[in-house]
């Protein structure tokens, strides 16, 4: 074998997957390189051959989910033809079957409070945002887009920190209409929306 190739192909992955597991148990501060050896079943050289530096390995292990974290309201809120139709989809996506988990809610916690010292993870938020806010921008104006995912991120966060007071659906409801008055709301392609 020669030296320096790695003899594994699923290593740089299984590092991946550990790291996002003990960010996800025991959050960022626990992330070392022997914390995340040990849980990817690998020795310490390994993790310095895939990963020079720890900042890189985070950033990386957090870029990973960047697939999972695509907002799961874009189908439905590109479908959606009122303002009702609107506040159901950010309703879900808040609250109700299409919300993050409690375990996603605290590694996105994780990675936002990660990027506030981290000017690599900051860049990956920003990106997370903008995938986002162009997503709410097809039924939103620019404004109303940036208020609901504050919100809605918001929420999340609430969330995570407040899991024996579950969020009123209602309460969410009547938040998000009163953000969406009618000149906020962007008609799709065609069609034109009507106030339910």
């Amino acid at each position: 074998m020669r030296k320096g190739r790695p003899n594994d192909p699923e290593r740089r992955a299984r590092i991946l997957r550990a790291a996002l597991e003990v960010i996800r148990a025991e959050g960022v501060h626990a992330a070392s390189y022997r914390r995340i050896a040990a849980q990817a079943g690998v020795g310490l050289g390994s993790m310095t051959y895939y990963f020079p530096d720890l900042e890189g390995l985070i950033v990386t292990a957090f870029q990973t989910l960047r697939g999972e974290m695509e907002p799961r309201y874009a189908a439905p809120i590109r479908r959606a033809s009122t303002v009702e139709d609107v506040v159901d989809v950010l309703a879900s996506a808040t609250v109700g079957a299409t919300s993050p988990s409690a375990s996603d809610v605290r590694l996105y916690t994780e990675l936002y409070h990660y990027a506030a010292r981290s000017p690599r993870a900051a860049d990956l938020i920003r990106a997370l945002q903008e995938e986002s806010l162009t997503v709410l921008r097809t039924r939103l104006s620019d404004d109303a887009a940036r208020a609901v995912d504050a919100l809605m991120w918001g929420w999340w966060s609430y969330r995570s920190f407040h899991q024996d007071v579950p969020l009123d659906e209602d309460m969410v409801r009547r938040a998000y209409r009163a953000l969406l008055d009618l000149p906020t709301i962007v008609a799709p392609p065609r069609q034109e929306l009507h106030h339910a």
